[in-house]
Parts: structure tokens; sequence; C-alpha cells
């Protein structure tokens, strides 16, 4: 009797299945996959450097290198030189444009002509260089040196939005500061 009663189940019950009433309803789209986050992988010089304030003298570039998995994401930059309660100067770096290929970007410092004369002028001694590091619009640069920023808002499959993270790293030099030779 029982086996019968599986046979019947088995057999009919794909069919019972049709006879009960189906949602018309389709499934929402997926939201887009939200902000992922930045990390710092290198950096040159050494945390800890050398530099000649002067032009004349040769000093190695500062760089960082970033990995964003968000491939789309452009990145922006701050470099402050003594960030702190008076920082002496802070300058923007050129917008680095997506990477279609590569997860990890190089940000180098800006090459104006006020950033670098601001290190070429820098008296011997102990010095910091900080670079922030945005995957968005950087909305706040305090008198501090406090740096935020934010993302557009992401639109949600039912009409509503949500705010997106926006990430920011930070990195910071020493530099010791000699005159030139």
């Amino acid at each position: 009797m029982a086996g019968m009663l599986l046979c019947v189940m088995t057999v009919c019950g794909p069919l019972f299945g049709c006879l009960l009433p189906q949602d018309d309803q389709v499934i929402d789209a997926l939201p887009r996959k939200k902000n992922s986050p930045l990390f710092l992988k290198a950096q040159m010089p050494a945390l800890r450097s050398r530099f000649y304030s002067s032009n004349l003298c040769k000093n190695d570039p500062f760089t960082v290198t970033v990995s964003d998995d968000d491939l789309s994401d452009t990145m922006r930059s701050l470099w402050f030189v003594d960030k702190g309660a008076n920082p002496i100067s802070y300058a923007p770096s050129p917008v680095l444009p997506p990477s279609p290929n590569n997860i990890a970007r190089q940000i180098s410092a800006p090459t104006s002509i006020s950033f670098t004369n601001v290190l070429a002028n820098l008296t011997s001694g102990t010095h910091l260089l900080t670079v922030y590091i945005a995957d968005s619009e950087f909305n706040e640069v305090s008198a501090e040196g406090n740096v935020s920023a934010t993302r557009a808002p992401v639109a949600l499959g039912d009409g509503q939005t949500a705010l997106d993270t926006a990430y920011v790293v930070d990195f910071t030099w020493v530099l010791d500061v000699e005159p030139c030779p």
C-alpha cells in the first residue's frame, strides 16, 4: 500500500504543481554592487626618508600604489605638508581615471610648481608628507587637514536610493630634511 501511494505521488505530484496558482511577479533586478574598500600596497620612498630642501638636489619621487577591486572608480588624492593645526600646504593630484585591466594603481605626488616649491623650501628638521586617496569626490578638507569623501547615492530596484560608502586611505612619510650638499 505504501509503495503504491509513493508511486502515485511520484507520477501525479508534478501535475498538481500546475494546478496550484502561480505568482506572475518577476523578481526585481539585483541592486548594484556596493563600493569596495581601498588597500595600500606599496609606497616609495621608505616611510622615513632623507629629503634635500632644494630644487637643485635630486629627491626620490613620492608614490603610493593603491588596490581597488572596483575597476570603474576614479581615484583622487590630496597631499599635505606638515598636516596638523597649521598645515603648510595641500595640493590635489590629477584625477586618476578608471583602470579597466588592473586593480592596482599608482598615485604620484603633484608636480605643480607651488607644491614642489613648498617641499624645496622646507626648513631643516623633521617634516611630514601625507597623502589621502579616495575613490570618490572629496567633500571636506578642514583647516586642520581632516578629509572626508562621499559617493553619489545608489538607485535601488524599487525606486528608492541608498548611500554607498566612499573610502579614503592615507599614508604619511617622515622626512628628515637636510640642506642640499
